[in-house]
């Protein structure tokens, strides 16, 4: 789909059937600027018309893109996009030319709503030009379908890096070590600040999961909140509680609760981790539950996979923690139910899916990866060892003390399947008398 700009952010509105995306165009030469240009396009994804389209402030960038869904007598969608506004810096005393400098950063709240028949005949009366029901835009089209209103915005002192929707009403963002609840005034018009807490270094995203929040962190990994409304605080205000946090401290690019007891991660030199809820609930630190070094950075960590849900069969298992000791070929084939991969993107193009196993499949899996490394140099599979010691040793190159544990590589089972023959699966299996 052309739309004549770098895509940064993507959500789909299922009631409009659109696509919006923020997206950035780089600068001209002849504008005596070199950052990019910033827009939210509202795109059809069939046929690649733009129905809308907002512009940004000059050096601002998009960060986050959330569709907020307010609840109540009367219910309300509404598009969030969180930005960082920046300053091109002075050349140094060196002489070279610095980055761009952040600045501040905004809420930008907008309304998609199909177009009012009366302001187009209105238009059309005058004389004026119709710019937005028809322009070509490298192959896209803008036309006058929809329309995004701007309803509200809220000024930080830093970019706004993560928003997610939190409840029926709230909406909570990450600006620097900041993470604020903010809930709508739909009467009086207003954003207001319901509470907030601060980090110790800044938090880069937020993912929710009921009353809890996941918020990662530059340093400290993952901390858990617990969000308090004002039902159940004494205070009559809502707060935000922190019951968790990780014991190691990594950059974190993203995190995502899978269950009310576990949560994934990936930090941005390529370490995929999960951490778990202590099953004693008095402890504060999350427990270490696995980790890989995928050799590469990583941007984003979503649940569900682009081509097809897993189905529970043998030896594949929920996320949730109460199926750690049983098989799942012990349930019963009525009770097995569809089971969402991890997927993790990164920034060389790549996708890596995650799932979960049970035991009795982890020690077979384990098992066959380690004979597979310690293949003699004589085997007549060895180059395939060789080639699957390289992709099994990432965390050698990626200089972390943080090493592969509780996890098998899938490109090692799927290399024994498909690329030896049968002489030489037997051969493998022979040397290893468990």
């Amino acid at each position: 789909i052309p739309i004549g700009a770098e895509p940064r952010r993507i959500i789909s509105d299922k009631e409009t059937g659109l696509l919006l995306v923020a997206s950035t165009v780089p600068a001209l030469p002849q504008s005596g600027s070199l950052f990019p240009t910033s827009s939210l396009k509202a795109v059809d994804a069939r046929d690649g018309h733009i129905h809308a389209e907002a512009q940004f402030d000059p050096y601002e960038l998009v960060h986050s893109l959330e569709m907020w869904h307010i609840k109540g007598q009367k219910s309300y969608r509404y598009i969030c996009v969180g930005t960082g506004q920046y300053s091109e810096s002075n050349p140094s005393s060196q002489g070279s030319q610095a980055g761009p400098r952040a600045v501040g950063g905004r809420l930008v709240i907008y309304s998609l709503k199909a177009a009012k028949r009366k302001s187009r005949t209105k238009a059309e009366k005058s004389g004026r030009k119709q710019k937005q029901q028809q322009l070509d835009v490298a192959g896209g089209t803008v036309s006058g379908g929809y329309e995004l209103r701007y309803v509200w915005e809220s000024k930080r002192s830093t970019p706004v890096r993560a928003l997610a929707h939190l409840g029926d009403s709230y909406l909570i963002l990450a600006s620097g070590t900041l993470c604020v609840v903010l809930k709508l005034d739909v009467v009086q018009k207003q954003l207001i600040e319901c509470c907030e807490v601060e980090l110790r270094f800044p938090a880069t995203s937020i993912d929710v999961r009921g009353s809890d929040v996941v918020v990662g962190s530059s340093r400290e990994t993952v901390h858990v909140f617990r969000f308090i409304p004002p039902a159940e605080d004494s205070s009559g205000a809502e707060s935000l509680q922190m019951v968790h946090s990780a014991r190691f401290g990594v950059d974190t690019a993203d995190a995502r609760c899978l269950a009310s007891d576990l949560v994934v991660g990936v930090d941005r030199s390529g370490y995929l981790y999960a951490v778990g809820v202590p099953r004693e609930s008095r402890e504060f630190a999350l427990d270490f539950v696995m980790g890989i070094h995928l050799g590469t950075e990583c941007t984003r960590v979503k649940v569900g996979s682009p081509i097809r849900r897993l189905n529970c069969a043998q030896h594949v298992v929920p996320w949730n923690r109460s199926n750690d000791m049983r098989s799942a070929s012990e349930k019963p084939a009525s009770r097995r139910l569809p089971v969402e991969p991890v997927i993790i993107s990164t920034i060389a193009g790549a996708l890596w899916s995650l799932i979960r196993i049970s035991k009795d499949a982890f020690y077979v899996l384990r098992e066959l990866e380690q004979t597979m490394l310690d293949m003699e140099s004589g085997h007549p599979a060895r180059p395939l060892m060789l080639a699957a010691k390289c992709i099994n040793r990432r965390q050698l190159d990626a200089g972390s003390q943080l090493l592969s544990e509780n996890i098998v590589d899938g490109s090692l089972s799927r290399m024994f399947l498909e690329s030896l023959t049968d002489a030489e699966q037997a051969q493998v299996l022979d040397r290893n008398p468990n």
